[in-house]
């Protein structure tokens, strides 16, 4: 089993008196073990759309989103990030998620740890090339507040509610874990998939998944601060 000792303190140095002064992390994401699961793979792609004859896949726009989010609540957010295998069943994916949180020991006790959350990264489809939305996806009542935090924050991608769907959905079913699936926008909307393309940063990044990254952070962190407090760290 992997050990990692956890110390969530931030030291502040006090330029008024020449004293360090330790203090508490704030951060509602630090120390937390934050589950992915980029939803589809290669085979089974889900959605997809063609723009200027280039093919884009749910299952890409899902990979790229996952990546990208696992680097930013790592850092500088100090989060514990662990990503499920792209593997053919949903329950295989939950089940590999779950030993990889099992194999931190945060409290070095020896006991592996269970992971806080699990958030199912998807992008929708429609038949209809304009239609656009956001929706998340829970299956549990304790997923709820997940699920609404996450939705509250993705909404401004599309500013087009279609609400928080209750059901027994994919990765949210197994193992009684806090779960939730974001369908953050279409990806079969040609203006979206268009902007994934081709709405690039100075440095390459695809404008799009950094915008969805920011909203997922910051519906995660909701999340835990609504559950802690506002504060960071693990029960001890």
């Amino acid at each position: 089993m992997k050990k990692i000792t956890f110390l969530s303190v931030a030291l502040v140095l006090t330029l008024a008196t020449g004293n360090l002064v330790a203090v508490a992390d704030t951060n509602p994401l630090t120390g937390k073990i934050i589950a992915l699961d980029a939803g589809h793979d290669e085979v089974a792609y889900g959605a997809s759309n063609v723009v200027d004859g280039v093919l884009v896949t749910e299952a890409e726009v899902n990979w790229n989103v996952v990546q990208a989010l696992k680097a930013k609540l790592e850092i500088p957010n100090g989060a514990y990030v662990v990503v499920a295998e792209r593997l053919s069943t949903r329950r295989d994916r939950v089940n590999d998620a779950v030993a990889k949180c099992a194999a931190f020991d945060l409290n070095n006790d020896g006991v592996g740890d269970k992971c806080d959350v699990l958030v199912s990264v998807h992008h929708n489809g429609s038949t209809d090339p304009t239609h656009d939305g956001t929706l998340t996806i829970y299956t549990q009542k304790s997923d709820q507040p997940l699920a609404k935090a996450l939705y509250d924050s993705l909404l401004k991608l599309t500013n087009k509610p279609e609400g928080m769907l209750n059901g027994g959905y994919g990765m949210t079913v197994y193992k009684n874990l806090v779960s939730a699936i974001t369908e953050a926008y279409y990806i079969t909307n040609d203006e979206k998939a268009a902007r994934y393309l081709n709405d690039l940063n100075a440095d390459g990044t695809r404008k799009l998944v950094i915008e969805e990254v920011d909203a997922q952070v910051k519906g995660i962190s909701d999340y835990f601060a609504s559950q802690t407090g506002g504060k960071g760290g693990r029960p001890r």
